[in-house]
């Protein structure tokens, strides 16, 4: 980046004229290493942290230290990753940007002919008849009705059941539909209670035409957030290979793919009771908001979280917390539907920052490749990393 460009978005950002790509590019910076451990520090050493790094950096762009207060200017771009380790190497990695990035960099080098572009809206949905409908190709409007129950596409990429009041439900709830999102893909669909479903890339539901009188149950694999409709009388009920989630009524997130080591349940309101039910153990644990569990040597380990980071793939966006490297990089491998190619030994390696899901893949990369200090290069569909 010319350093005059950088000054402008600077400038921008100070004004408050900052484009979401553009505070995206500043994110990104700053947030590089954030995610790397340092000494508790009080509020008064914090500031005074805050205010020499934001002094250098701005006399490196060429701006006077009084023109910025670094305490409004930056803490709104940390958000919850690691404030003080951000601002420690804010000055290098600002540095490093305008000073170095129009020296050739042949770290990062995509020898694709054809650009990788990020995931769209695109599922398959298979009905109980076996018939397959590609969402992604097929018309707004209604799909198919079964059995009385009106199935919609509406315009803003959701899929919608619609029952009407003279419909029988009896027998539809051994009737049931799968939607499957590809590699590249998330869907989101309405269920018949009314309970809202966003599906990540890589991932599959399975849920009657229409729920029983006692529970409502859904099968899931990969990763699904849910805003469950409340009905006192019948329990929702999310199973996957590893463990059972039972709500009445509230919002949660499941992470389940099955090459990740363990399924993490996140909750965001309400309340959900989660039991393991693959080893055997029975185990049970009670989530409250803002904790997430995963389990782990046969009982559960419940942590409080940052709940925008679990969502963060619904908003759109990569957030990367202190994230292993190899689970950081499937989560990317995934949305722009990629195979992964590891050439050497990798010991622990962390990612730190924040990145559009709809940005370029070299946009992306340069996040992963600027935390990490690794090469990342794309060749047709294989993401190569390496020493």
């Amino acid at each position: 980046m010319e350093e005059s460009t950088f000054k402008e978005l600077l400038q921008k950002y100070q004004d408050g004229k900052c484009t979401p790509e553009e505070l995206n590019i500043l994110e990104s910076w700053y947030l590089a290493e954030a995610g790397k451990p340092i000494p508790a520090y009080s509020e008064a050493e914090l500031y005074g942290i805050k205010t020499a790094v934001w002094d250098e950096f701005s006399k490196k762009a060429g701006f006077r230290a009084q023109d910025f207060s670094p305490e409004s200017k930056t803490i709104k771009l940390f958000r919850n990753l690691g404030i003080a380790a951000a601002l420690i190497v804010a000055v290098g990695i600002g540095f490093y940007f305008y000073s170095t990035q129009n020296a050739k960099d042949n770290r990062l080098v995509n020898k694709q002919t054809t650009p990788v572009i990020p995931g769209s809206n695109r599922a398959l949905l298979t009905l109980a008849d076996g018939t397959k409908v590609a969402l992604d190709d097929s018309k707004n409007g209604e799909l198919a009705q079964k059995s009385g129950i009106q199935i919609v596409k509406l315009a803003d990429g959701q899929l919608l059941y619609r029952i009407p009041k003279s419909t029988q439900k009896t027998g539809l709830e051994h009737l049931s539909n799968t939607i499957q999102t590809p590699n590249g893909g998330q869907y989101q669909l309405i269920l018949e209670d009314g309970t809202k479903v966003w599906l990540n890339a890589a991932s599959s539901l399975r849920y009657p035409m229409a729920f029983s009188s006692h529970d409502r149950v859904v099968e899931l694999e990969g990763e699904a957030y849910f805003e469950v409709a409340k009905d006192k009388k019948r329990r929702f009920v999310v199973k996957t290979i590893q463990q059972e989630v039972a709500v009445l009524g509230t919002h949660f997130n499941i992470n389940a793919y099955p090459e990740e080591s363990s399924v993490k349940t996140t909750l965001f309101e309400g309340s959900v009771r989660v039991t393991e039910k693959n080893k055997g153990t029975g185990a049970t644990v009670l989530l409250k908001p803002g904790q997430a569990s995963q389990f782990n040597g046969g009982q559960f380990d419940v942590k409080e979280v940052d709940t925008e980071e679990a969502v963060a793939w619904k908003n759109g966006y990569f957030v990367f917390d202190n994230e292993d490297l190899k689970t950081a990089v499937r989560k990317v491998a995934r949305w722009y539907n990629l195979e992964v190619v590891y050439t050497g030994q990798f010991g622990a390696v962390e990612i730190g920052g924040s990145v559009s899901r709809f940005d370029n893949i070299d946009q992306v990369l340069q996040v992963l490749r600027l935390t990490t200090r690794l090469n990342f290069k794309v060749e047709g569909r294989r993401l190569i990393i390496s020493h």
